[in-house]
């Protein structure tokens, strides 16, 4: 028996990042991403530089022997009513308290800043995690979906509706457009956390980043639509498999029930193909019925439920 009481937990520090990285890779049976990207030292700068993340008082770290065993990481907008948090232990540190005692961290740390409850979301299929989280007074309160399109190269083409004009990102001049785009779209959805300024730029900086993967919709030149696609070349060099992601896809309100977002992703899809991908995934919130029948229209099926879990504080 491990002596988990006296184990050390400390924030993070500048130069973390490796044993940061070596941890979530040394559990390879909890399904880790970070903004849908598989671990990266990259995909790590990335959260480290979020504007939502406060890395010196919102991730802690388990240390023995000079080595990461735990770690928790907590999120939480301003104005927001909620944070959100993870937990990841080592696979030969489990079942001894350490992940209670990272819990306990993060549960103060969102009482301190004052927030009513605290979410996590899950695999449903991550059946441990799920008993540690109930056990611990955590209820599921809500769920996504991830969808999968097995085959790209049988996707129809998109047909754009008239009056509108398309174009791809321009880095340096376009983040504003974003911004500003997928606040007005998705602001009605389940705890949508407002995007803001320097979120974007994060992932633009990003060596995975393709401005022409990103194609955006526009009338009179306004931006009213986009859809970012992505391919993570770390996750695609580790199993071999040639999927890429539809990251995000919005409408405006004003511009929707016209095949703008079918068109869209359509194009979208087809860049990803265009780049050697054979299948491709997204993620729809739980109660967007309307987003998920469109994809189930060009061939997407859910393929893995996620839930949310939440513990009133």
């Amino acid at each position: 028996m491990k002596d988990i009481v006296s184990l050390p937990v400390r924030n993070y520090r500048p130069g973390d990042e490796q044993a940061w990285l070596a941890l979530i890779q040394a559990a390879p049976d909890f399904p880790y991403s970070l903004f849908n990207r598989s671990p990266s030292l990259d995909a790590l700068r990335v959260m480290l530089e979020h504007p939502y993340m406060d890395p010196a008082h919102n991730l802690f770290f388990a240390e023995a022997a000079g080595c990461f065993v735990g770690y928790g990481e907590h999120w939480h907008a301003p104005d927001g009513l909620r944070s959100t948090m993870r937990v990841l232990v080592h696979p030969d540190w489990r079942r001894q308290g350490l992940g209670t005692s990272l819990l306990r961290i993060i549960e103060a740390r969102a009482r301190e800043l004052g927030v009513p409850y605290l979410d996590t979301q899950i695999e449903s299929s991550q059946q441990e995690g799920r008993r540690f989280l109930e056990s611990r007074g955590f209820q599921p309160v809500h769920y996504s979906w991830q969808m999968l399109l097995p085959a790209i190269a049988v996707a129809p083409l998109p047909e754009w509706p008239p009056g509108y004009t398309v174009r791809t990102f321009v880095p340096g001049r376009d983040e504003p457009a974003s911004v500003q785009l997928e606040n007005e779209s998705f602001r009605d959805e389940w705890e949508y956390a407002p995007v803001v300024q320097g979120e974007i730029e994060g992932f633009v900086r990003s060596p995975s980043f393709r401005a022409d993967g990103v194609i955006y919709a526009l009338q009179d030149g306004q931006v009213v639509g986009e859809c970012w696609s992505w391919i993570d070349h770390e996750a695609i060099a580790q199993t071999g498999e040639k999927l890429g992601d539809v990251w995000c896809l919005c409408v405006h309100p004003d511009h929707r029930q016209r095949g703008l977002g079918r068109a869209l992703l359509l194009t979208g899809v087809h860049w990803l193909h265009q780049q050697g991908m054979v299948s491709c995934v997204l993620y729809v919130d739980g109660a967007n019925d309307l987003a998920k029948h469109l994809y189930e229209s060009v061939g997407f099926r859910a393929v893995r439920t996620d839930i949310w879990y939440r513990e009133e504080l």
